[in-house]
């Protein structure tokens, strides 16, 4: 077995062997391995005993120690450490080593945001049930009322607002949760792991679609875990989910659940099933199962490509294939989203929700799409229906209940802030710097996913971008009608206010049974 050729960018680093101990050495050594956590979002991979050209040659067992402790020491160096090793015999007597580094910073723990997605009754919350409180689930949805966020949810056992789970993880791979008087306690969480996976569980029925959209575009999502239960396998809806994550380019691994009440063929069937969606025109991807430890780092390299979906199989009544996925989350690396471009560039948060605290004021909850918010700066929120931006002051801000003074991006942070009214604000407003201005009418491309009859100018539509969600207009349409398969460049316009939005920008649309995506290509007013 051989490795890709090492890429120069990127969170991979091969090393044949490591030896020296000299100190300036190890300092240029420490510098690439802080370049390479930098490009991981504060996790790396090093594989050791492979060329740069990804031939695996092998250590000896003394040889490859060696290297593990140096490799140890430069890791200490930039405050970084070994979290996860494995060896494997490459050859006889020469053997590799697959390694996760990990950075620690000052209360912020390396952070991945995991959408969930499926059908409903597929089993979302009942695995992030599991997840989050060690346990199993007697069969009657215990679990999933654990951490349902409505009375109606414990009730129909639907979820139908997105809800927000963290689960902490700490250097050697244990669920900090499992350990803490409340398991869904987020500052607890926070303050005791070196990693945290951000669950974004979101509704799976039909109904609730416009939830789901705004919780994968609204919520700097790096991957999607699409669950599917043995008993309905990969349904209507859950192929709607599988084609919209793909087709907006989300990394995507799926979990079989409830593999304890179904014999291995209808299971099989299932991935027969999910294999067939997956080679779908537009969706182009592949299916890697995984049954071992053996298989993680492949799952996880595959990913990189953007062509290949991981498949677990678990039960959250027997227990089943969950620590398997545990380590898949352990290691599984951050988008590149805090450092290098994306932290120079000017912030740009968009708001979810609005509170009025006591004793605080104006409270917002949003995500950083891009940059980095500062606590006592001043920044602008809007646009109002006119259009207009109004500055305010961020006087506090708290990431999973922790006070920060910095967030960067691909955090969903609250921030309170002064100047500005609660009543005056809604969902999909924008805090920017600068001079932002909202515009009303845009050109995109779009492409048609599924619709029953002929669009023609002058449909309207649902538009969904980040947490913007309102009515848009088809003003012009160069192929004039479209319909199921059919792209074409349009003019779109909001009926009933102008929105902060950017070139090159991704949106889905909607109406009834229709489903649609765009990319924004020129702002007009």
């Amino acid at each position: 077995m051989n490795y890709p050729r090492e890429s120069e960018d990127g969170k991979i680093e091969y090393k044949l062997i490591l030896t020296s101990k000299d100190e300036s050495r190890l300092q240029e050594l420490a510098s690439q391995m802080k370049y390479r956590l930098e490009e991981g979002g504060g996790e790396a991979f090093y594989i050791i005993g492979v060329s740069d050209n990804g031939e695996v040659l092998g250590l000896t067992e003394n040889e490859l120690n060696k290297s593990l402790e140096i490799l140890s020491k430069i890791s200490s160096i930039i405050n970084a450490k070994i979290v996860h090793v494995r060896k494997v015999e490459a050859k006889k007597g020469k053997y590799i080593a697959e390694v996760l580094v990990r950075i620690h910073r000052d209360k912020i723990p390396v952070q991945v945001n995991i959408a969930v997605m499926g059908h409903v009754n597929a089993g979302k919350s009942t695995l992030t049930g599991a997840l989050i409180f060690g346990k199993l689930d007697d069969g009657n949805g215990t679990l999933r009322a654990m951490v349902a966020k409505h009375v109606h949810e414990v009730i129909s056992g639907r979820t139908s607002s997105i809800t927000l789970r963290v689960l902490g993880l700490k250097d050697n791979g244990e669920v900090v949760n499992w350990n803490l008087r409340d398991p869904l306690d987020e500052a607890d969480v926070t303050l005791n792991s070196s990693k945290i996976i951000r669950l974004v569980d979101l509704g799976g029925h039909e109904r609730y679609l416009r939830t789901t959209l705004k919780g994968l575009l609204g919520y700097e999502i790096d991957y999607v875990m699409l669950v599917v239960g043995s008993d309905d396998g990969l349904s209507a809806m859950g192929k709607e989910h599988l084609a919209v994550a793909s087709i907006l380019h989300f990394p995507i691994f799926i979990v079989i659940t409830k593999i304890d009440k179904y014999p291995k063929e209808r299971i099989n069937e299932i991935i027969t099933d999910i294999r067939n969606v997956l080679k779908i025109p537009g969706i182009n991807r592949l299916v890697i199962e995984v049954e071992s430890e053996e298989d993680l780092l492949n799952a996880i390299l595959a990913m990189r490509t953007g062509r290949v979906v991981p498949i677990f199989k678990v039960s959250n009544v027997t227990g089943e294939g969950l620590s398997l996925l545990i380590k898949f989350l352990n290691m599984l690396p951050p988008k590149n989203k805090v450092e290098k471009v994306s932290i120079s560039q000017p912030p740009l948060v968009y708001i979810d929700e609005i509170y009025n605290v006591t004793g605080v004021g104006t409270v917002i909850l949003g995500s950083v799409i891009r940059g980095s918010v500062n606590t006592n700066d001043i920044y602008y929120i809007g646009p109002t229906k006119f259009g207009e931006f109004k500055p305010v002051k961020v006087k506090s801000i708290q990431l999973n209940r922790i006070f920060v003074d910095t967030v960067y991006s691909g955090s969903i942070a609250t921030f309170a802030i002064q100047g500005v009214e609660k009543d005056t604000l809604r969902k999909g407003m924008v805090l920017v710097k600068n001079d932002p201005k909202a515009h009303k009418k845009f050109k995109a491309k779009v492409i048609v996913l599924h619709h029953p009859t002929t669009i023609r100018e002058g449909y309207v539509a649902t538009l969904h971008l980040y947490t913007i969600r309102q009515a848009v207009k088809f003003e012009k349409i160069t192929k004039k009608y479209l319909r199921t398969g059919d792209s074409s460049e349009v003019v779109l316009s909001f009926l009933y206010r102008p929105e902060y939005i950017e070139k090159d920008q991704i949106f889905v649309f909607r109406e009834g049974r229709t489903r649609g995506l765009g990319i924004i290509t020129e702002l007009l007013d």
